[in-house]
């Protein structure tokens, strides 16, 4: 039997899937998963600072990535002012849209043929890693 492959062998397989993936469901409704990640975090909580938005997908972005360069392409999702930045109606309904029709599809089938039980014990297991690895929110 060939040798069990690390955490870390399995924890990039799984991201370069989970975005390979998504980056077709996110392309489907014209906007990339970066995109998708900013509208939910405005659709969280409402209007948000730039620096708020900033460090909420800091996780996601590539080395050299930026908030800005994100935003260019949905002007008409999203409202920039000097106080913040939040969705617009049609980012409302593109957000929507995008959830409704591929979003927890692919989160379907992410966990499928896990238990509820086994899901939030991997969620959970992950979480207690990058904390005892120093993330902290």
């Amino acid at each position: 039997m060939p040798a069990q492959r690390p955490i870390g062998y399995w924890v990039k397989v799984v991201d370069k899937l989970i975005d390979a993936q998504f980056a077709e469901t996110a392309a489907d409704a014209g906007i990339t998963r970066r995109q998708w990640q900013i509208l939910n975090v405005l659709a969280e909580r409402g209007e948000a600072a730039p620096e708020e938005v900033r460090a909420a997908i800091a996780p996601f972005l590539d080395a050299g990535e930026t908030l800005d360069q994100h935003l260019i392409g949905i002007e008409d999702l999203v409202s920039v002012q000097p106080g913040g930045i939040r969705m617009t109606a049609a980012g409302i309904e593109r957000l929507e849209s995008v959830k409704a029709r591929s979003v927890q599809r692919l989160r379907d089938r992410i966990a499928s043929g896990l238990t509820p039980e086994d899901y939030d014990t991997t969620l959970r297991t992950l979480e207690r890693m990058a904390r005892n690895l120093g993330w902290s929110e």
